[in-house]
């Protein structure tokens, strides 16, 4: 038997499937706030465009129905907080967190039933005017309130996680 063939039937076949969730992004130079700071890179944009992205799949997996599939597509990110115009050099690289400056996040998405059938689409426009009342002071998470954003809309769409 060659390598590959006895690979694949050795894997069971959900390995081989496609992964339960699929998160995709729109040009991310676009994105209204997606960046570290004034000056970013794409480099920074694409490291916190993963890290979003692990954490919506990280979230959704163990909420989805055996067989299920989320396909998701953010198409901007507003984070939460200003970089406000003050001179200086350190001053680019502050964001400032107030009330007034919530976290936003518009999407499109699908959920797949283990058949194929399409269960629910759409696009949703995640906004959070109370962001500030939940969020730790403690927390040192830069997406923090864009990934608690995330978590509450995924407790709408699909249900509470599921207890380890």
């Amino acid at each position: 038997m060659r390598p590959l063939a006895l690979l694949a039937a050795l894997l069971p076949a959900a390995a081989l499937a496609q992964p339960a969730v699929e998160v995709r992004f729109g040009d991310l130079t676009k994105f209204t706030d997606l960046r570290v700071s004034i000056s970013t890179t794409d480099r920074d944009r694409q490291g916190l465009a993963l890290e979003l992205a692990q954490h919506l799949s990280a979230s959704a997996g163990p909420r989805l129905p055996q067989g299920s599939r989320l396909a998701v597509t953010i198409l901007d990110v507003d984070m939460a907080g200003e970089y406000p115009p003050v001179a200086g050099s350190l001053a680019h690289d502050v964001r400032v967190i107030k009330d007034v400056w919530p976290p936003r996040i518009d999407l499109d998405f699908t959920l797949t039933r283990a058949d194929g059938s399409v269960e629910r689409q759409g696009r949703r426009e995640l906004r959070d005017a109370g962001f500030l009342w939940s969020a730790s002071p403690l927390d040192r998470d830069r997406l923090v309130h864009e990934k608690a954003l995330i978590d509450r809309w995924l407790g709408r769409e699909l249900g509470p996680r599921p207890p380890r």
